[in-house]
């Protein structure tokens, strides 16, 4: 009778109807225990030298605590039920965000030192957790509550050294030299029971078993569960750890070249935008012609200028390098920090003075010279832009800044390089002074330098070089920073 009994309880438990039944109560008994429906292990890899990971996936719909969690282990099996050989514990403060997952590597896959001949890129770029004792196949490690210390999920059984490694889904060994992904249609962990996890084919196991060292789903795991929470990874696709499945993007790209600045021809775009660039090569629009003239550009600029109130009188004494037809300018900085022109003459072989008119105090613009300003000088010869080099008398009554209704002499005066000019244009959605044109409302919610200029619109790519610093920020806002030397 006790022989039929236990023929009959086997042909219970091989039976599929019954396995069914089973998942369906520890599916039930996890529910109603909300300690064991946060995370489960959603890949483990066992593969040549150190190439070993687990990664556990959170697919609740906040932001799991492993403070609360360990995932201890025991060393070629478990030799009494409930009692691991190791404790281990996540670093304080680790968590995991809603839809994303939590990848514990070998330290020697993830250092990228020359020396080190095991480095694994493909794996150092999920790691969250660097753990020296990874599995090699007959090791047992689980997910755990600290404080009921119930079992949520394992991977392997809880007995005897199993050997070389325990089977999956009918393989032998799997959990040596392969990669196991948990089926999207697993909804909780197994709760400590391995078998059944296990299975006995590719059917009614809750893993796929992959080749050896198969990396294709590390970094994310899809999951069936129903109002699923979003996929957090990296969005940005041109970083090396772009994630396709991503919904949010978590802040953890990485893009070697490509350029951050939107004003760039090559700008990697907003999705790019919290990227941590490794050599940046930003591309800008160079005019074939001096200057900026693409009047739908921030710092476009002609000759043109407005008469205001009142202006200062600047002789040019020294005549000497100007030819007739040539057209002489003087620039201030307007409130954009763009060179805007402030007053121009035609040379016609007579001596010559420019009025250099003042800002209309009455708008809120900057559309003129205020008092202290410094005077830019530039000339036009034959449609070409060229920078003066001056000296300017700075003896009573003559000043070499601005004064209203004062006087400047210029002594010297000589034609130096071809003035060239990249062009500022303003983001997709925004104008010039970082309004949004309704196309992009919203992108871009904080305030950051996008261009460091100087006062011709010339990107300065070391912020040092220049004693004058024009600093251009995505809302529009610029400020300006003068560097004393000395």
């Amino acid at each position: 009778m006790e022989s039929n009994s236990v023929i009959q309880l086997m042909f219970m438990l091989n039976n599929p109807i019954m396995k069914f039944i089973i998942k369906i109560f520890i599916f039930l008994v996890i529910l109603s225990n909300p300690v064991n429906s946060q995370i489960l292990f959603s890949e483990y890899a066992e593969g040549s030298s150190y190439n070993k990971y687990l990664e556990i996936y959170n697919y609740s719909s906040e932001i799991v605590n492993l403070d609360e969690y360990a995932f201890p282990s025991c060393s070629n099996g478990c030799d009494v039920d409930g009692e691991w050989d190791y404790m281990n514990y996540f670093p304080e403060g680790a968590s995991i965000m809603p839809g994303n997952v939590y990848v514990i590597t070998h330290p020697s896959a993830t250092d990228s030192d020359p020396s080190n001949d095991y480095y694994t890129p493909e794996i150092a770029i999920y790691s969250d957790h660097q753990f020296t004792y990874l599995s090699n196949g007959d090791d047992v490690f689980s997910l755990i509550n600290i404080d009921s210390q119930s079992v949520i999920d394992v991977i392997g059984s809880i007995g005897a050294d199993p050997g070389d490694g325990w089977d999956v889904a009918g393989i032998v060994n799997a959990t040596k030299d392969h990669t196991l992904v948990r089926k999207s249609s697993v909804l909780t962990g197994n709760v400590g029971e391995w078998s059944m996890s296990a299975g006995t084919n590719s059917d009614d196991s809750e893993w796929i078993v992959l080749d050896n060292e198969t990396w294709d789903y590390l970094g994310f795991h899809n999951y069936d569960g129903g109002g699923s929470p979003e996929i957090f990874g990296c969005m940005c696709e041109e970083a090396s750890n772009y994630m396709e499945a991503a919904t949010v993007d978590d802040g953890s790209c990485i893009v070697d070249s490509g350029c951050s600045d939107p004003f760039a021809l090559n700008y990697s775009g907003e999705l790019c935008l919290s990227a941590e660039f490794i050599n940046e090569d930003c591309d800008y629009l160079t005019m074939d012609s001096s200057g900026c003239l693409d009047e739908t550009a921030c710092n476009y600029f002609d000759f043109e200028y407005q008469i205001t109130a009142s202006n200062m009188t600047v002789a040019i004494v020294d005549i000497s390098n100007l030819i007739i037809g040539d057209i002489i300018g003087v620039f201030y900085v307007d409130e954009n920090g763009f060179i805007s022109c402030g007053g121009a003459g035609l040379f016609d072989g007579e001596q010559m003075a420019l009025a250099a008119w003042s800002d209309d105090t009455a708008t809120s613009s900057i559309d003129g010279f205020q008092a202290g300003d410094q005077f830019i000088f530039l000339i036009k010869r034959d449609d070409i832009i060229y920078d003066l080099m001056i000296n300017i008398n700075n003896s009573a009554p003559f000043s070499n800044t601005y004064v209203a209704n004062g006087f400047g002499q210029i002594t010297e005066l000589d034609i130096s390089n071809e003035f060239l000019q990249d062009c500022v244009v303003p983001p997709l959605g925004l104008d010039c002074d970082g309004n949004s044109t309704n196309l992009l409302d919203n992108v871009l919610d904080k305030n950051y330098i996008v261009r460091v200029v100087d006062v011709f619109g010339r990107t300065i790519c070391n912020n040092t070089a220049q004693n004058f610093q024009i600093m251009i920020f995505n809302d529009g806002f610029v400020d300006k920073k003068y560097i004393l030397r000395h």
